[in-house]
């Protein structure tokens, strides 16, 4: 009986926002029983391997294919971002109507992307910002290139420098136009920082020489947080100095990711007797329109997102449609698993077999129910297999990664 009324009591509040739930506000149940007791969970901790009983590993870095039949639950169902949806500002708007997502389950890169916005997911960029274009070395894998918080856990929301970071992974977009005035009758004077405190650099355009009553100038001192913010950002950019407008901005879809590299370790504990393996980072896929080859490395360029149903991508000030355009299927960034276990612990996928028997995502991963194919592993040349084998040639060689692993695991018994 007790347990009876602190479970209606839990569930007759509105929709905690930890994800999807088959309960709505005002205690409503979609369906015959509450599927989930536990609001929020935590994953079950893997077991402690000693650095002692730690005999062998072998790195191996794979792909798990959207177009594969088995993957499909980490892929569906698509989420879709109105026309209207803007960068959000507060956890209210990461959960508005706007972001259009599945009432009861999500496909990982809608929990990914929801919960980068809430601060609960550390990103890692897959090269160094600073490189030189022509040097690309995409080792993003190692957690070399964090997004660095400035704050705390509600940076995307109050840091514009950080927010601005994380849509450079996530979303496409590009500069805006120019910002230009009239100042005394001059059109379209175009508006650069000096390098001084806004306030200052402010003054020094109302205080011009010229008499404030021909002066038409259309910043507006009711408009001066956003220009400041707009100068601010400009000082950020360490470019020319221009101050511009917000340019338009498309957040990447569900529907848009195509695939998902994973890196983990398969290694022998001595102390349990058994070949485990861990998967240690995990990088979302989608395509990106290429711009160069350069031996062996394609360049990026503009990431290709879906909107309205049509594949585009950012370019000359706006989006245009993808056509005829060579694109390339590259990471978007970099997650370190053990962060994002915490996450999906929380969110279920669908199963064929029946409606009462969803698992976790991070069930789906702990069982191994998905096909993922190897494309690198650790070796002396550091090199991916498409380095030295092609087509499906590439394909026995992954094979024969695998098949050398098992083996070593057999020789290890004597029979």
């Amino acid at each position: 009986m007790l347990s009876f009324i602190l479970g209606a009591s839990i569930f007759a509040q509105d929709v905690p926002p930890r994800g999807p739930y088959n309960t709505i506000s005002g205690g409503i149940v979609d369906g015959v029983v509450v599927k989930d007791e536990v609001p929020i969970r935590s994953a079950v901790p893997y077991e402690h391997v000693r650095y002692a009983d730690f005999v062998w590993s072998k790195r191996v870095f794979s792909r798990i294919d959207a177009r594969e039949k088995l993957n499909h639950e980490l892929f569906f169902p698509f989420d879709e971002f109105d026309s209207e949806f803007k960068p959000p500002k507060s956890e209210s708007d990461v959960d508005g109507p706007l972001w259009i997502k599945h009432q009861e389950r999500w496909s990982l890169w809608t929990v990914i992307l929801r919960h980068i916005m809430l601060g609960d997911l550390p990103v890692y960029q897959v090269a160094n910002p600073f490189y030189n274009i022509k040097q690309v070395v995409e080792d993003g894998y190692q957690f070399k290139y964090p997004i660095e918080k400035v704050s705390g856990i509600d940076d995307y929301f109050l840091n514009e420098s950080y927010q601005t970071d994380i849509h450079s992974v996530v979303a496409a977009s590009g500069q805006g136009p120019t910002l230009k005035v009239t100042i005394d009758g001059v059109p379209d004077e175009i508006l650069k920082n000096n390098g001084q405190p806004f306030q200052i650099w402010f003054d020094s355009l109302v205080n011009l020489e010229y008499d404030p009553t021909r002066s038409e100038m259309l910043v507006l001192r009711d408009e001066m947080p956003d220009l400041e913010a707009r100068y601010n950002k400009s000082i950020a950019n360490q470019g020319s100095g221009v101050l511009r407008e917000d340019g338009p901005i498309s957040f990447q879809s569900s529907e848009g990711i195509t695939a998902y590299n994973i890196k983990e370790d398969w290694f022998f504990d001595k102390e349990r007797s058994v070949l485990d393996k861990r998967i240690i980072a995990i990088a979302p896929v989608c395509k990106f329109t290429k711009v160069a080859e350069m031996v062996h490395k394609e360049m990026r360029g503009q990431m290709v997102v879906f909107r309205d149903g049509i594949e585009s991508y950012y370019a000359q000030d706006n989006f245009a449609e993808l056509i005829n355009q060579p694109t390339i299927q590259l990471e978007m960034f970099w997650l370190y698993f053990p962060d994002l276990r915490n996450v999906m612990v929380n969110y279920y996928t669908y199963n064929d077999k029946s409606d009462a028997q969803w698992m976790s995502f991070d069930d789906l991963f702990w069982k191994r129910k998905y096909a993922a194919q190897v494309y690198r592993t650790s070796d002396k040349f550091d090199r991916e297999i498409e380095d030295y084998r092609f087509g499906v040639d590439a394909l026995y060689e992954a094979e024969k990664v695998k098949n050398n692993i098992r083996k070593w695991e057999h020789d290890v018994w004597n029979y």
